[in-house]
């Protein structure tokens, strides 16, 4: 057998990597972020506690990380093409995406929307939050000053808020959610 080389290490790492992150995402929307300790999360992705740090310093840096990865879904979800600008049929591509995602990634969503329910998780990652809302919140907004709503920022508000009342909904019962009836209704609406 010959010795791996650098690229197979890589692979391995970044394998780990990921387990770990799925088995966190999983761990955090079933029991919460502080009900869970890294010794649990080390068993739940079937590692040891020490690898464990070789991967993240803290469970809060292994939140961060989580976070900072579903956000750059959603954002990819509203600029697939990295532009900063949306037009009318980027905004209503983007209510089938991410609703399509939702359904495909309940437990990563289930997680998401748990740390908004959550103050104290809400601090550990309030400048991740911050920053990582400025993108999308101004490209929605350009794009509804563009299309002469007459208060753009309440539209965004209103938007962002029909969104997670969306996403709620669906967490709590996807079974009987008429998500596809759902998503038909927002498009009608924005188009």
């Amino acid at each position: 057998m010959s010795p791996r080389t650098s690229e197979q290490f890589e692979e391995i790492r970044e394998g780990k990597r990921r387990q770990i992150i799925d088995s966190a995402i999983e761990c955090f929307a079933s029991s919460g972020y502080h009900a869970v300790s890294i010794s649990e999360l080390a068993k739940h992705a079937g590692i040891s506690k020490g690898l464990m740090y070789n991967y993240f310093k803290s469970k809060d840096e292994l939140l961060k990380t989580i976070f900072v990865e579903i956000i750059d879904i959603m954002v990819q979800q509203i600029d697939p093409d990295d532009s900063g600008e949306l037009d009318k049929e980027g905004l209503l591509n983007y209510f089938d995406r991410i609703l399509n995602h939702l359904q495909a990634n309940l437990i990563t969503w289930k997680m998401y929307m748990a740390i908004f329910s959550q103050p104290a998780v809400q601090q550990i990652l309030s400048e991740e939050i911050l920053s990582a809302s400025v993108k999308p919140v101004e490209m929605v907004e350009r794009y509804f000053i563009k299309m002469g709503y007459k208060d753009p920022a309440v539209e965004v508000a209103f938007l962002s808020t029909l969104m997670s009342g969306v996403t709620y909904e669906y967490i709590a019962d996807p079974e009987h959610y008429p998500i596809g009836e759902i998503k038909k209704r927002i498009i009608s609406m924005y188009q």
